[in-house]
């Protein structure tokens, strides 16, 4: 069935990659967001909140949330930033990478399945740049 828009297209496609990674994370501790966000502090630690921000695509706000979350937990080191005394740097703790690594094994079997389906991962690599991009350039846009 043809749908009305990019932005359709896109949402249906968000809601089947959902779906797949909370079936297969069902029964680990982390959701498949907040896996992301510790993945995002796990490849780039130590890594600012607004760098991370960046990292996942989320607003500074939506992600203090997480780290919240996370420093709640127990999966979280906040330091002090040397390049801006002002700001923080975040890196899991024991316990966090034992919670990111529970989680991982749960998403590779996911990831697995999925990218065997895939002819281009490169292609479809550039095509979500593209996508993520024109999203970011449209809501500076639109204001």
């Amino acid at each position: 069935m043809a749908r009305s828009s990019l932005l359709f297209d896109l949402f249906a496609a968000n809601q089947q990659a959902k779906t797949l990674l909370t079936a297969a994370m069902g029964a680990v501790a982390l959701k498949p967001d907040e896996y992301a966000v510790y993945s995002g502090v796990f490849e780039y630690a130590p890594i600012t909140p607004t760098e991370l921000a960046a990292v996942v695509g989320m607003p500074p706000t939506t992600l203090s949330h997480y780290i919240r979350r996370m420093r709640e937990a127990g999966h979280v080191v906040e330091k002090r930033d040397p390049a801006d005394g002002r700001s923080r740097t975040l890196a899991l703790t024991r316990t966090g990478l034992a919670a990111h690594r529970q989680a991982n094994r749960a998403f590779e079997l996911a990831y697995g399945a999925f990218v065997k389906r895939i002819r281009s991962k490169s292609a479809v690599k550039a095509a979500l740049a593209t996508v993520e991009t024109a999203a970011r350039d449209a809501l500076a846009d639109i204001g």
